[in-house]
């Protein structure tokens, strides 16, 4: 911000009540400060000061100069101490994002570790689906996303992606009907041939999320329309597959330790994802921002299956 040099002037002119103590306590001269304060009185057009004996006192219009100047001077005092904090990051926003069946597995982790590091961040949390965040980080809104990618998608955008783990998307069904698979190799999970649940109810995630889209593909490559039913939380679907209410795919990050329900692999070939965080390409990472993806990727990079199951 601008120095105030108008205002620390008129400031010690009033403190000491006199020009020669005040230009001697600014280090000018008493002839350069007497200019100073007729040139101000001028540029306003009105008396800021009154001579009373040997004493200069504030007039009516001075007192309000100096209350004013009083208010900008502590705003310039918190503005450069905001500055100094933000430059040795003890401040700042941080504005992240993460789907929403992730959210509920990251966030409880994360926050508490950042904010013991940055404790004066603000952080701004959202939890939207996959096409909206990436709306958010293209915008400036956000600086990171957390989430997952298909294969080979990386390569389209304008992100950075650093992967932190590879999830398999996979059937479940309840575990009363009995289901059985067979172990293929390369396959996490006992696979089944989709097709032979093509008369069964699939409960969905709603359109815009990553694991609806991989489901959409999967149906079209087997030509399959089977009777279908949306939500808009994968919990739900967990939920409602352990109490014997249809089948659905899901991705063996989010097996929850139940015992009702039974995961298959599906597909010719492991149908896989990534679980990745996103940044802007040139986008600047701050040393808060880094510190979020480094503790990220601590807690849940190279985190194997069971261990999710167990944890």
């Amino acid at each position: 911000m601008a120095e105030l040099k108008e205002q620390k002037y008129m400031l010690e002119i009033a403190k000491v009540q006199g020009i020669g103590k005040a230009a001697e306590n600014l280090f000018i001269s008493q002839p350069a400060l007497s200019k100073f304060l007729a040139r101000t009185e001028e540029m306003y057009g009105i008396q800021l000061f009154e001579r009373v004996g040997k004493k200069m006192i504030p007039t009516y219009a001075g007192e309000q100069y100096l209350k004013y100047a009083k208010q900008m001077i502590e705003i310039d005092r918190k503005f450069n101490e905001q500055i100094k904090d933000i430059k040795q990051m003890k401040s700042g926003v941080l504005a992240i994002g993460s789907t929403l069946g992730r959210g509920k597995d990251i966030f409880p982790s994360l926050l508490p570790l950042f904010y013991k590091k940055y404790p004066g961040f603000e952080l701004r949390v959202y939890q939207e689906n996959a096409v909206r965040l990436e709306e958010l980080l293209r915008n400036g809104e956000i600086q990171l996303a957390m989430l997952t990618i298909e294969d080979g998608e990386q390569n389209k955008w304008d992100f950075h992606a650093e992967e932190l783990d590879s999830e398999e998307i996979c059937l479940i069904a309840p575990k009363n009907w009995n289901l059985k698979g067979v172990m293929k190799y390369g396959f996490r999970h006992p696979w089944i041939d989709v097709r032979q649940l093509e008369g069964e109810l699939f409960l969905m995630l709603n359109k815009g999320s990553r694991l609806r889209s991989v489901a959409d593909k999967m149906m079209k490559s087997y030509n399959m329309s089977p009777k279908s039913m949306e939500f808009s939380s994968i919990d739900t679907i967990w939920k409602l597959v352990s109490q014997n209410f249809g089948v659905a795919f899901a991705s063996d990050f989010n097996a929850p330790p139940v015992d009702d329900v039974e995961i298959f692999s599906v597909g010719s070939k492991p149908i896989t994802w990534k679980f990745v965080i996103l940044t802007r390409i040139g986008g600047y990472i701050s040393a808060p921002v880094q510190y979020m993806i480094d503790i990220t990727k601590n807690i849940y990079g190279n985190v194997t299956f069971q261990n999710r199951v167990s944890s």
